[in-house]
């Protein structure tokens, strides 16, 4: 029985998930966009503390102002974006942030490296567990491209 196109489509794209979370496994670095006070995107470089594949990615984070910075930006405004590069491949995600209180998870992705900046640990009023959702990917990857939406 002959694939309909739909089907080859679906298992395209099932393909490219499939790699995307392994890219994003791969990565130690992302950019993490926000937007800050002026409405303006403001990306950083982070260190991706856990990743649940290209869909659902941490990044541990430091509230130092109540005027700009990441955090301050996410606190009023959730929507960011995180691209992820290898090689030649990139997924670029649109999605939203949200901050972490669950202190079991906090504990899950701390590392001594952090010691240095937190030393209350995730104690510290400052530490942030910050959680990305993805709500829109746009893969390229072995140079096949395509941008797919998720709830």
């Amino acid at each position: 029985m002959e694939k309909t196109a739909a089907q080859i489509q679906k298992e395209r794209q099932a393909e490219l998930e499939r790699n995307a979370d392994k890219l994003v496994q791969q990565c130690d670095i992302a950019a993490l966009t926000s937007v800050n006070e002026k409405g303006y995107p403001r990306t950083c470089i982070l260190s991706i503390a856990k990743a649940e594949g290209f869909k659902d990615i941490y990044f541990i984070s430091s509230k130092r102002s109540d005027i700009n910075g990441k955090v301050t930006h996410f606190e009023k405004n959730p929507k960011a974006s995180v691209c992820c590069h290898m090689g030649g491949d990139s997924v670029t995600l649109i999605g939203n942030v949200e901050f972490i209180q669950d202190k079991g998870l906090q504990e899950q992705v701390w590392s001594d490296a952090h010691s240095s900046f937190f030393k209350k640990g995730t104690d510290d009023p400052k530490f942030r567990l910050i959680k990305f959702h993805t709500i829109e990917a746009t893969f390229w990857i072995g140079g096949k491209f395509r941008t797919c939406k998720y709830k």
